[in-house]
């Protein structure tokens, strides 16, 4: 990002920066700090899907240090970088919305729906190997599902089948777990999606992969109704946010400037 110094570098300290600013400005000041709000809500939502690292920003693709220039500087008017900034910022804003809603969300959708049928698959295969064995060990040894043996020899010996239950429960979960990491990083090893600079397909299938999450889960992790709900008021207040736009540009232009009387 190209801010103006080095302090500032995040959408929480421009906007701590910009709203600290004793300027001539005041509606260019109260624009950039709605616009910086709404970049913090559309950084939430990339933080709650895993398409972003909490250290970065969306904002970090837009350039402030024009406009906040002229705010510390106490400057009266915007020339045609400082327009084009502003107008790049609420531009990028809503590209974000559409992008997130429309194109990365039912994309981390349809990757982890890939990576859940895989999964199952090995996970069937697995059972139904084991299965097999195991019904092949007790005919090589005489005992079949309705002999009276079977469950006589369970009765003897409840606590050595017991034991061999919670075994044969925790290596099917062990492996289980082991198939969701391999097909997990073998769909990231094909994985070849650009994104706008920031943003990473990767790290938001990772996420769904973790072992606290089900693979049945109906929406992708962090794409539950708070995030909608906020995406939802980002747009709405992005629409706002461009009619004031086009009001501060017309009333802080350099060419209205130059008529004002001296």
């Amino acid at each position: 990002m190209n801010n103006c110094n080095e302090s500032v570098s995040n959408s929480k300290q421009i906007y701590t920066h910009v709203k600290k600013s004793k300027t001539a400005m005041p509606e260019v000041q109260e624009l950039m700090l709605n616009i910086l709000k709404q970049y913090q809500q559309v950084d939430k939502v990339g933080y709650s899907l895993g398409v972003m690292d909490r250290s970065s920003s969306f904002s970090d693709a837009v350039s402030w240090c024009s406009v906040i220039g002229k705010l510390d500087h106490n400057k009266k008017e915007l020339d045609n970088t400082c327009k084009e900034h502003l107008t790049e910022s609420v531009d990028y804003l809503e590209e974000l919305n559409a992008l997130l809603e429309n194109n990365i969300v039912p994309k981390i959708q349809k990757y982890r729906d890939k990576w859940m049928r895989r999964v199952l698959v090995w996970d069937l295969l697995l059972v139904s190997i084991m299965f097999v064995l195991v019904f092949l060990g007790l005919l090589r040894v005489g005992i079949t599902p309705e002999s009276e043996m079977l469950y006589g020899f369970v009765l003897q010996r409840p606590l050595f089948f017991t034991l061999t239950g919670i075994l044969v429960v925790a290596l099917v979960l062990q492996f289980h777990f082991y198939i969701r990491n391999r097909v997990v990083n073998n769909l990231l090893e094909k994985l070849d999606i650009k994104l706008p600079p920031g943003m990473s397909l990767k790290k938001s299938l990772l996420v769904n992969a973790r072992l606290r999450h089900s693979i049945f889960r109906p929406d992708p992790v962090g794409w539950n109704l708070i995030q909608k709900m906020r995406l939802k008021t980002v747009v709405a207040k992005t629409a706002a946010i461009r009619q004031q736009l086009a009001t501060v540009l017309d009333k802080y232009s350099d060419t209205n400037a130059e008529k004002e009387p001296a």
